[in-house]
């Protein structure tokens, strides 16, 4: 199990939680299927207590048994709802922008169509010598464009004529750089 055996303990903590939830944590993409014996190899744990470990999950329908094998039920997801829910949409993007804007060495931000305007809604800057400073405000709307690169972007994912009801000069078709032949 993963438990640290040196890290003193504080009094108020409930090691049979920490077994319940190594449990639960056995299960993986590679194992959704676990035997009796597999969960106890993974966690650390007795056959003893594992099996009354997975019987518990079993009756509180997290986890589900053909007698053989344990398996996850889709039930498991209420844990991590509660903390999911409560995140905003820059949370949840932030990490994913962050290892992006790593890899390619770019800035990366995130919008949002708010009518006929762009919602800058998180954005991670690239480290270089000189940069441009986007500040993230709420309620910030850039027009969305045809000429601008993020309301391109999100042109992209409207039809044509949606994107001609909120914007007639769209209607004609992408701008064209003037200085180009």
């Amino acid at each position: 199990m993963a438990a640290t055996a040196s890290a003193p303990r504080n009094s108020e903590f409930v090691q049979s939680l920490e077994r319940g939830l190594a449990v639960i944590r056995a299960f993986d993409n590679e194992h959704p299927d676990l035997t009796l014996s597999d969960v106890a190899r993974v966690t650390g744990l007795t056959r003893a207590a594992a099996r009354r470990f997975l019987l518990t999950l079993v009756d509180l329908g997290y986890v589900r048994t053909d007698g053989r094998l344990f398996a996850l039920r889709p039930r498991v997801l209420e844990l991590g709802y509660s903390y999911l829910s409560s995140l905003g949409l820059p949370e949840v993007a932030l990490p994913h922008m962050e290892a992006l804007v790593a890899r390619v060495h770019e800035s990366s931000s995130l919008c949002v169509l708010d009518g006929d305007e762009i919602a800058y809604v998180a954005r991670v800057p690239t480290r270089r010598i000189m940069t441009v400073a986007i500040t993230v405000v709420v309620g910030m709307g850039v027009r969305m464009t045809h000429a601008r690169m993020l309301g391109s972007a999100l042109a992209v994912t409207q039809s044509r004529g949606r994107i001609s009801a909120r914007n007639p000069r769209c209607a004609r078709g992408p701008a064209r750089d003037p200085h180009a032949g």
